[in-house]
C-alpha cells in the first residue's frame, strides 16, 4: 500500500499555479519544471517587436531553457536580453520556476560591431528545430550558437559530434570544435547552462580546444573577461569567414592551439 501511494505522489510531477505562473515541482527531474522552455520560434517575433527587423544580431545562444540575444539597434547600442526558466524556493522544501524575462544594455565593442553580420529579419525562427532534426539532436541537453553567419550545435546527448551550418540551416557540416567564444563576456547565460555538457572525469578532460571559451553574460553586474591575442584573432577570422565551413576550418587549423 505504501509504495503504491509514494508511486502515486511520484507521478504528480508538476502542479501550476495560474495565478502566478509558477509551477511547482514534486519530486520532479524537469530541469525546466514542467514549463515550456522558450524557443526561437517564440522570441524572435519578440525581439523583432522590440528592436526592429533590422536590429543587428552580434550572437544567439539557443539553450535548453530559453534563448539569449545579443543585437545591435537602431540606437547604435548593444541589447542583450535572456529569455530563461528560474528556479526559487518557494517555501521550505517545494521549489518553483518561473518564465523570465532580463535586459541589459550596454555600447558594442568594436568587436561586436564587426561580427554582427547579420539582421533579425534573415533568421528562419524553425532553423534551430530543423537543425536539430537533420543531425538527430534532442533538444533537451542541446544548444545552438549563432555567430557571424554560423549556427553551430553541440549536445550532451552526443558530446563528441558537433555540427556547424550556415544561418540559414543548410550546410550541415561535422566540426571538431564548439561554438567560437565571445571575446569579451565571461559567465554563460542562464538560458544556455543546461545545455553544456561536463566531463565525466577530470582525466578525461584533455581535449584542448580556443572553442571550449564560449561565455556571455546575462546580467549587467558581470565584467567582461579578457582572452589571448591568440582567441581574438580566432574569433575575427571566423567572422571574416561569413559562413563559410572550409575558411572556418582554415581559421581552426591555424589559429587552434
Amino acid at each position: 500500500m505504501r509504495f503504491g501511494l509514494k508511486r502515486l505522489v511520484l507521478g504528480l510531477v508538476a502542479l501550476t499555479a495560474g495565478a502566478t505562473g509558477v509551477a511547482i515541482l514534486l519530486g520532479a527531474t524537469d530541469p525546466n519544471g514542467g514549463l515550456k522552455p522558450y524557443g526561437l520560434q517564440e522570441t524572435l517575433p519578440k525581439m523583432v517587436s522590440s528592436f526592429g527587423a533590422n536590429a543587428r544580431v552580434v550572437k544567439i545562444i539557443v539553450g535548453s531553457s530559453g534563448v539569449y540575444y545579443q543585437v545591435i539597434g537602431a540606437d547604435h547600442r548593444l541589447h542583450i536580453r535572456d529569455y530563461s526558466i528560474v528556479q526559487s524556493e518557494i517555501e521550505a522544501g517545494t521549489t518553483g520556476y518561473n518564465r523570465k524575462t532580463s535586459d541589459f544594455v550596454r555600447a558594442p565593442t568594436a568587436a561586436e560591431s564587426r561580427s554582427a553580420a547579420l539582421t533579425l529579419s534573415q533568421l528562419d525562427p524553425s532553423a534551430v528545430d530543423s537543425l536539430y532534426g537533420k543531425v538527430g539532436f534532442p533538444r533537451q541537453g542541446s544548444s545552438a550558437t549563432l555567430t557571424g553567419r554560423s549556427w553551430f550545435l553541440e549536445s550532451g546527448a552526443q558530446p563528441d559530434h558537433r555540427f556547424v551550418a550556415a544561418y540559414s540551416g543548410s550546410g550541415v557540416q561535422r566540426t571538431q570544435a564548439p561554438a567560437p567564444p565571445d571575446p569579451n563576456t565571461a559567465t554563460v547565460p542562464s538560458s544556455a547552462q543546461a545545455a553544456a555538457p561536463t566531463p565525466s572525469g577530470g582525466s578525461q578532460a584533455t581535449t584542448k580546444t580556443v572553442y571550449s571559451l564560449t561565455t556571455t553574460i546575462s546580467s549587467g553586474s558581470t565584467k567582461p573577461g579578457k582572452l589571448s591575442k591568440t582567441t581574438q584573432r580566432l574569433v575575427t577570422c571566423i567572422a571574416h569567414a561569413q559562413g563559410d565551413v572550409n575558411k572556418i576550418v582554415v581559421c581552426q587549423r591555424k589559429l587552434v592551439p
